[in-house]
């Protein structure tokens, strides 16, 4: 059975479980695919209340929650906690990236479904992971490459990173997706036709494969191994009839 059948499958179980005994149930951390996965299933399990949550606002990994408060008359806990590893000794801590914090948890055995997001902030990363894999960074993990760590396990009003954007902007032949991405990430319209066939595209966390979807305002796009950008706002048309439209783009 493919891996797609799989986890519509595990869905579907986990939906079954929370309205037949009345608990909370969640999965593992979904990749955006998986996501897309979960969205299109979701109209075929109205039965029960479900939500994504992946700690923050701009999330790319998070997992599924079935169950509500409204619906069981009980508050859950959400299984989502967040660590941060900072560096023993400021003066002499590395500027590590989002693939040596990666490649740290992997060395201790952890598997890339256990943990959502990583978040790096200059000398400072925050991970966002379940309960049992925090406990398990708090006592094991001690170094980044050559740094010194010390982890701990903070509430979500104490994670201090604030997203970055970079601001691009420019005019477009029009709205339509593999116009914008073109744009957003400075490449030619037939590669970003074949990123959209090659099923990395997502907009608003939708997998899309055409580039005739025209984008608005709000509009949140993820393309898989270029980045995430917002569409701002929408100026003048030239006299030509292009667009002009600025985009934001997570740093």
């Amino acid at each position: 059975m493919k891996e797609e059948e799989l986890l519509k499958k595990r869905l579907l179980e986990l939906s079954q479980k929370a309205y037949t005994q009345n608990i909370y149930t969640y999965t593992h951390f979904l990749n955006e695919y998986e996501q897309s996965i979960y969205k299109e299933v979701q109209k075929d399990l109205t039965f029960v209340d479900s939500h994504l949550e992946g700690g923050h606002e701009y999330f790319t990994r998070a997992i599924v929650i079935f169950g509500s408060e409204e619906m069981f008359g009980y508050k859950g806990e959400i299984p989502l906690v967040c660590v941060r590893i900072s560096p023993v000794f400021d003066k002499f801590a590395e500027l590590l990236t989002h693939r040596d914090y990666l490649g740290a948890l992997m060395h201790l055995g952890i598997e890339r479904h256990q943990i959502g997001d990583i978040l790096v902030d200059k000398k400072t990363a925050y991970v966002f992971c379940f309960e049992h894999i925090a406990e398990v960074l708090e006592k094991e993990l001690v170094k980044v490459r050559h740094t010194q760590v010390q982890v701990t396990k903070i509430l979500s009003e104490e994670v201090k990173f604030t997203q970055k954007f970079q601001k691009k902007e420019g005019f477009v032949s029009s709205m339509r997706l593999d116009s914008v991405i073109s744009l957003a990430f400075g490449l030619s319209r037939k590669n970003s036709v074949l990123l959209l066939k090659g099923q990395k595209v997502f907009v608003n966390g939708k997998l899309l494969i055409g580039g005739d979807h025209k984008v608005e305002t709000g509009d949140a796009v993820s393309v898989r191994g270029y980045g995430k950008f917002l569409v701002g706002t929408l100026g003048k048309q030239s006299k030509k009839g292009r667009q002009f439209v600025v985009l934001e783009i997570l740093c």
